[in-house]
């Protein structure tokens, strides 16, 4: 039997994120939740390791999602990087090489879809 797959959801919406954390427990992954960028980091740099990080990209405090996901993808270069947001993407700056985007408000169906994309 293989492992959970291990999501790091990062998002400071918390009735979204507590959503978002139930729907994948619900379909067998292993969530850690963090509503900032920094409490995120405080659990990669204490040595937790994601297969999937799911970031929104504009986050409160001095770290973005976009900080965030280069740190994965420098330190976890295996794991598939998720950012979300609001604004469309050609408002946005570039996203780490690797990194998929997912338009806010997405389906459940969408954003499951890319967890998945990583199983």
């Amino acid at each position: 039997m293989s492992s959970p797959i291990r999501v790091l959801l990062v998002e400071d919406q918390e009735d979204l994120r507590e959503l978002l954390a139930d729907v994948m427990q619900g379909a067998g992954a292993e969530v850690q939740a963090a509503a900032t960028a920094h409490a995120a980091m405080e659990l990669l740099s204490g040595g937790y390791r994601c297969d999937v990080l799911f970031s929104d990209i504009h986050m409160p405090g001095t770290l973005s999602g976009t900080d965030l996901a280069d740190y994965v993808k420098r330190h976890l270069p295996e794991a598939t990087v998720i950012l979300a947001s609001g604004h469309p993407r050609f408002q946005l700056a570039p996203l780490p090489a690797g990194a998929l985007f997912l338009q806010k408000p997405f389906r459940l169906n969408q954003f499951m879809d890319l967890i998945r994309h990583r199983a």
